[in-house]
């Protein structure tokens, strides 16, 4: 990738709804250019797909989590890989120290939870994990605590 993938790879991070114009005008190239790069972005695997996040998935998926990773070996890109199909899997960040990948997780409930940790467990490659799950939110998308269902059972 070059500077202009990575610069367009940022416009869309921030506004992935934006026009192919508007991007060709903030990268000061053609919309046959920007329409190209993303074409290429999307084929290599880059643009994995293109989503809103919704308030309504706060709602409907209340069980959150951070889990943390350990990765055997050189198996870093089969387990993102892996986890990138997981629909459970929000996010998945790289870090260093003890862990190697650090996972937003959410689910309709703990049983969907558990079922989604266990596979995480299974992934070839993937040799520790140590989850936390979120308990409240003091900073984030405006919801107000009506929202949740009370994850006690």
């Amino acid at each position: 990738m070059d500077d202009l993938d990575l610069n367009l790879l940022s416009l869309l991070r921030h506004d992935g709804r934006r026009s192919v114009s508007d991007l060709a005008t903030d990268l000061k190239v053609s919309r046959a250019t920007v329409r190209a790069r993303m074409e290429k972005l999307v084929a290599t695997g880059e643009i994995l797909g293109f989503t809103a996040v919704l308030r309504d998935d706060w709602r409907d998926l209340p069980i959150r989590a951070v889990t943390l990773v350990v990765v055997a070996g050189h198996n870093t890109e089969p387990v993102i890989r892996a986890l990138s199909a997981m629909t459970e899997v929000r996010a998945i960040h790289s870090t260093n120290g003890k862990w190697d990948l650090v996972l937003d997780v959410a689910t309709r409930d703990l049983a969907a939870f558990d079922d989604a940790l266990n596979r995480i467990r299974l992934i070839e490659g993937v040799s520790g994990t140590e989850t936390n799950l979120l308990l409240s939110t003091r900073k984030g998308p405006a919801v107000s605590a009506g929202d949740f269902q009370d994850v006690r059972g």
